[in-house]
């Protein structure tokens, strides 16, 4: 048991921590007791064994969160283990490999996440026969709605054939409601691996409870499968006149027992008769706080639009229909959680780049944390066409300024002078102001259209980052993707 002075220290600690920093502490803190449990027995059993490298590939923090209870069952097992993200590895890394765990999400028909595109691209380009020498196993997370359903673990599947390694078991396919197969799925992937490499056959499944997938919620509102039924209360187009654009603020009310955190998204379900043979659920990112808009979950949409064949304007499905809602309409929806877009620790400084409907989490971060009486500093930088009708919320962020809640606002309305101006452009102008709040430990996040305004933005940032430390353009990438690593760059793009 813990004495008072221990326990002030622990609780400081808690308050302190962010969802994946409380992640890391747990299983440290249960590696160092499995260690001073059974040190001799556990080396002993691991001597024999060979050592097995997890890589997943994820988009909102699944198959990350998935890889610790493989990681788990593995050591279980006798197995050393290493986990990495695919987005640190190249395929020549891997040649030192004898066994590998790929857990790979999709993102939307087929693609791979964003945060791997990079890794998929070496994979293609590399020679034939390069991982001869390697045996692995494939999980794929995705969502049947799609068309192509899980097309980046087939993709990575096909790859690692093709470059000579043997898979020692099939891959394996899973929907949106995967936390219900995973534990039967690492207990046979374990087995399969003391087979192939004579060891006992020790199952993990007593260490292995759903509970512990990194807070994965599953069952009544967090998949398509059990969406939740709310009401339309409110419907506001932020956009004033003169603009050419429509972008609506929608607030949804429920009864049910649902639970989301800043950073989640919502899925919106349209009655069949909407979307005829595209059932596909669009996500939007929550606009609201949980602590201060209890029972309500707010959207910031925009109202997409082409040009179809005969030249007259279509609209986006989704976006289409909600433009249209009506006060007291029934809609159905679900959450989808966000791993990897969550709020900073209550003491830690937030950078939020978001032109646009990217605007909508940190809507919901900033109230949130102000709810919570949140130390840490707001940086917030918003950009869009025009001042004077496309400043969406623009009296929410006046006031978080004059209450203290934002301490810094910068706008880039590209269409406001000769030449465009873009956050990126804001980003360049405050270097040395960007420098000192990452030097005192702040996070930046970005949020909006991946291509080309989280691209942009992320080449400025790598550019930033090698003048103001004196590094070459490789060393403030790598500079970069630590951050990322830690924790310290959070991206929530499409």
């Amino acid at each position: 048991m813990l004495n008072s002075d221990q326990k002030k220290i622990l609780e400081t600690l808690q308050a302190s921590l962010n969802r994946d920093q409380t992640l890391w502490l747990s299983g440290y803190l249960q590696g160092a007791a499995d260690g001073g449990v059974s040190t001799v027995g556990a080396s002993s059993t691991q001597a024999n064994k060979p050592k097995v490298n997890v890589y997943y590939a994820t988009e909102t923090g699944n198959s990350k969160a998935l890889s610790l209870n493989v990681m788990k069952a593995l050591k279980g097992a006798g197995f050393k283990v290493k986990s990495s993200v695919v987005n640190r590895v190249k395929p020549e890394d891997m040649k030192k490999d004898e066994f590998a765990i790929f857990l790979v999400s999709t993102h939307g028909e087929g693609t791979p996440p964003e945060t791997a595109e990079k890794f998929f691209g070496l994979m293609e380009g590399a020679p034939d026969g390069l991982l001869g020498h390697l045996t692995y196993a494939v999980l794929g997370l995705g969502d049947s709605s799609y068309e192509i359903f899980c097309g980046a673990a087939v993709t990575i599947d096909k790859e690692l054939k093709r470059l000579g390694a043997k898979s020692y078991q099939e891959i394996k396919l899973l929907d949106v409601d995967y936390a219900s197969h995973t534990s039967k799925w690492i207990e046979e992937t374990v087995a399969n691996l003391n087979e192939i490499t004579g060891g006992t056959s020790e199952s993990p499944s007593d260490s292995l409870s759903l509970g512990e997938v990194s807070e994965v919620r599953i069952g009544k509102g967090y998949t398509r499968l059990e969406p939740i039924k709310g009401k339309v209360t409110d419907i506001v187009n932020l956009n004033d006149r003169g603009s050419k654009k429509e972008t609506y603020h929608i607030e949804i009310s429920y009864d049910d027992d649902v639970i989301y955190t800043p950073g989640d998204a919502i899925g919106i379900i349209l009655p069949s008769e909407v979307a005829g043979d595209d059932l596909t659920p669009r996500l939007y990112s929550i606009a609201s706080s949980p602590s201060l808009h209890e029972g309500e979950v707010h959207l910031t949409v925009s109202l997409t639009s082409h040009e179809n064949e005969d030249g007259s304007i279509g609209h986006g499905l989704t976006s289409g229909f909600l433009a249209k809602i009506q006060e007291g309409d029934e809609i159905e929806f679900y959450i989808s959680q966000n791993q990897l877009f969550n709020l900073p620790a209550d003491d830690q400084d937030a950078i939020m780049i978001g032109p646009g409907t990217g605007i909508a989490p940190f809507r919901s971060f900033i109230y949130e944390r102000s709810e919570r009486s949140a130390s840490g500093r707001n940086w917030l930088i918003f950009g869009d066409q025009h001042a004077h009708c496309d400043f969406l919320y623009q009296a929410e962020w006046q006031e978080h300024l004059a209450i203290e809640t934002l301490d810094r606002l910068d706008l880039a309305f590209s269409r406001d002078q000769d030449h465009k101006i873009y956050v990126q452009d804001r980003l360049r102008e405050n270097a040395d102001e960007l420098m000192r709040w990452l030097e005192s430990g702040a996070a930046i996040y970005v949020c909006g259209a991946k291509d080309p305004m989280s691209k942009d933005v992320e080449q400025t940032l790598i550019k930033i980052i090698a003048e103001k430390k004196s590094l070459s353009a490789e060393q403030a990438e790598d500079y970069l993707a630590d951050m990322e690593e830690q924790g310290l760059y959070l991206k929530d793009v499409y």
